[in-house]
């Protein structure tokens, strides 16, 4: 038969085991909320600068800084969520492929993508490989494409 202090043990881990998880949802709560907030301040930031919305029609010439700015912040909002588990392969394909539309978005990824990112890990790896991908593959399809189509 379990005896007392057995069953305290027990349950004093239980106890922690559940802590540990309630602490793990509040930190993601928490983490999401500073993604939607960083999300809310780059729309504030292409309203207020229209150069860092890289899919911007009709943009006046202006600084080129601003543009690339524009981009690391928008493939930076894609990698947070891509670690959360927010984005999935697809969906950060589909917004690579918008981005990349752009010839001097091919032109900024070629020239940052070795110093972009650490790649520490192999989740990160996978994150720069798709985007290394989707960039070759906007570039081919720009080369291949009829004069007069985009």
């Amino acid at each position: 038969m379990i005896d007392l202090p057995t069953i305290a043990s027990i349950a004093a881990l239980l106890a922690v085991a559940i802590f540990l998880a309630a602490q793990q949802q509040q930190t993601r709560a928490t983490q999401m909320t500073d993604i939607r907030e960083r999300h809310f301040e780059l729309i504030k930031l292409m309203l207020d600068h229209p150069e860092l919305d890289y899919n911007a029609t009709g943009r006046v010439a202006g600084d080129d800084r601003m543009t690339a700015i524009g981009m690391s912040i928008w493939v930076a909002h894609w990698n947070t969520l891509w670690h959360m588990g927010q984005m999935d392969e697809k969906g950060l394909r589909f917004n690579l492929a918008d981005l990349f539309r752009k010839p001097e978005a091919q032109k900024w990824w070629t020239d940052v993508s070795d110093g972009w990112s650490t790649k520490a890990n192999r989740r990160e790896r996978r994150f720069i490989a798709i985007v290394n991908e989707e960039c070759q593959l906007a570039a081919a399809n720009r080369t291949v494409a009829p004069s007069g189509v985009r």
